[in-house]
């Protein structure tokens, strides 16, 4: 892909490490000005620090987006710093505390829920309020997972959220279709890295399995039988965010292996 984002700030959120790391270092190779925002400071500063050493720029930005205050300050921080927003990748989540329905907490739902869709939501609200709105473009981003629709025991929480951004974006399309900003979710299967590895680990642990064959079934779940990769979310971010994707909106782009 050829994407050229010289000029353009694009924002990441969960970008201290995992896909979002790696679609922070892809935007900024392409050009773009990249703000990373994340809980974990020193985290967002080994993000900072790739990425100048590979020639990119980059702004951190740390923030608990679990806030409704915070994300109003932390669109208004990047506004400040690069006066404009483009791209804004909803990528962050947490994973909450596995747990049947039948033994759920709110406080658990509220947790995931707060991260997961409510922070997606107030960030938008306010990337489209302060930059994309006024100037008649933008393009934003949500990072869903297949485990909302392919659902597993004790993980209602985390599907029934994520789930939630694929109607989030789907209205939010429908709502901005001429304003110049188009809306899509990413849906990604089982990605290689830390979040998988610590899913293993903690189902295995609890269902007395060996990691390791957990870890190769999961893994051929899928029709290419394999993990996605992180650059392979990136390259499809990429994609839709660039000129190639302008009459894409509204969308749930899979990226999941089939």
């Amino acid at each position: 892909m050829s994407s050229d984002f010289t000029g353009q700030v694009v924002v990441i959120t969960g970008a201290s490490g995992g896909i979002g790391r790696v679609l922070a270092r892809r935007y900024a190779a392409r050009g773009a000005n990249v703000a990373l925002v994340a809980r974990r400071s020193d985290e967002l500063a080994v993000t900072a620090g790739v990425i100048a050493e590979e020639g990119g720029a980059a702004s951190v930005h740390v923030a608990d987006i679990r806030e409704e205050s915070l994300c109003h300050e932390v669109i208004g921080a990047i506004m400040q710093r690069w006066d404009r927003l483009d791209v804004l990748v909803n990528n962050a989540a947490v994973p909450g505390i596995d747990q049947r329905v039948s033994d759920a907490t709110v406080a658990n739902w509220q947790n995931v829920f707060a991260t997961n869709l409510f922070a997606p939501m107030v960030l938008a609200r306010e990337a489209l309020s302060q930059a994309m709105i006024p100037a008649g473009s933008g393009n934003l981003q949500f990072v869903s997972s297949a485990a909302a629709r392919v659902v597993q025991p004790k993980k209602a929480h985390y599907a029934a959220a994520k789930l939630g951004l694929s109607a989030l974006a789907q209205t939010l399309a429908l709502e901005l279709g001429t304003s110049g900003v188009r809306v899509n979710t990413v849906v990604v299967g089982s990605v290689a890295g830390e979040l998988f590895d610590s899913y293993v680990a903690r189902r295995a642990a609890e269902d007395g399995l060996d990691p390791g064959e957990l870890r190769s079934r999961l893994a051929a779940l899928n029709k290419l039988g394999r993990l996605v990769q992180p650059d392979e979310v990136a390259e499809v971010s990429l994609w839709l965010a660039s000129d190639a994707a302008s009459a894409i909106t509204g969308q749930d782009i899979n990226v999941t292996g089939g």
